[in-house]
């Protein structure tokens, strides 16, 4: 009897980077890989790629998750051993409101990390974006033109950076706390 594979879940698999991401991982065929989307009813979302995976969008579970509703995302992580978030609000036009995007950029990351734990999941992968670290004061930039972990965008900057670059700075700096906080193994 052969033995199920383990099972990986990718957030925002309708994004750049999370269809790229489920689509690689189909390929190499060593995990059973779950993607999540907003809605299961948006074809505009979902068409593209049963049209890009071809045959391969058989292989792929689908499964509704909004970066708000903590309920939603436990669902999507429980029963998997790995996953990679990648879900993030990416507007094209500057929201009425920054909260639009910070709001669920961070809730998102707060409740992966949560549900992780919960659940046990064995790595979780967090993407993250220049923009975490790029609108840094020209004072905190390194001399050397090298980031790293210690650099971090200021997110009160002004109008030197915009809403997602502030939601990518908030989400990881909270991803970063939610782990030194975690009891050694």
């Amino acid at each position: 009897m052969q033995e199920p594979k383990p099972r990986l879940l990718i957030t925002g698999i309708s994004g750049f980077l999370g269809s790229h991401l489920a689509l690689t991982f189909l390929k190499d065929g060593t995990y059973s890989v779950r993607g999540s989307v907003r809605s299961l009813q948006n074809t505009m979302k979902i068409e593209p790629l049963r049209k890009e995976y071809g045959a391969l969008f058989g292989e792929l579970e689908i499964v509704q998750l909004e970066l708000t509703d903590r309920d939603s995302i436990f669902a999507a992580v429980k029963g998997c051993q790995y996953v990679v978030h990648s879900a993030s609000p990416f507007p094209l036009l500057p929201p009425k409101h920054e909260s639009e995007v910070i709001i669920p950029a961070v809730n998102g990351t707060k409740y992966v990390l949560e549900a992780c734990v919960e659940y046990g999941v064995k790595r979780l992968v967090i993407t993250s974006a220049y923009g975490a670290v790029s609108e840094a004061k020209p004072k905190n930039k390194p001399k050397s033109g090298h980031f790293n972990e210690s650099h971090w965008s200021d997110t009160s900057y002004g109008p030197h950076i915009s809403a997602y670059e502030k939601s990518k700075t908030l989400a990881e700096k909270l991803a970063w706390e939610f782990v030194n906080k975690l009891p050694a193994d």
